[in-house]
């Protein structure tokens, strides 16, 4: 195949696409795979990428991308702290950011396709803290430029 893995590009395009973002007066900060750093309260996480050869036109052949984007929303202290709904809201700007995504010219990449997916959020409550979670996957159609 000819088309280089899209991963780094995409994670890219992803990265210059959130970042600044903030919401409700937060700065939500965007990490490749882990936080760094101190531990912050809200964030998104780009985690689990996939990549699927395939078969192109006459032209040759694609890539079928896939990322989950992981947007962590965390309330110190024991009791009902916190609520989904910062979570919510990052989630909305988020996708609103993403969803017209471009890969960088150099690349020699362009989506020809995307898809956003919201899988089922995930709520932790532990003695001290209360972690509400929501994903949004990201699926593209790759081709050349």
């Amino acid at each position: 195949m000819s088309l280089a893995l899209p991963d780094k590009y995409v994670r890219k395009a992803i990265f210059t696409a959130l970042s600044g973002l903030n919401v409700e007066g937060n700065d939500i900060l965007t990490y490749d795979t882990n936080t760094t750093g101190s531990n912050p309260l809200y964030y998104i996480l780009m985690t689990t990428q996939t990549n699927n050869e395939l078969n192109g036109s006459k032209c040759g052949r694609r890539w079928f991308s896939s990322i989950l984007l992981d947007i962590v929303t965390r309330y110190d202290g024991s009791g009902n702290t916190g609520s989904r709904l910062l979570a919510d809201n990052i989630a909305e700007a988020a996708r609103v950011l993403i969803k017209n995504l471009d890969l960088e010219v150099g690349s020699g990449l362009k989506i020809t396709q995307r898809t956003l997916n919201f899988p089922n959020d995930i709520s932790t409550k532990t003695d001290n803290t209360n972690i509400f979670r929501k994903f949004i996957r990201l699926e593209l159609e790759i081709d050349k430029l």
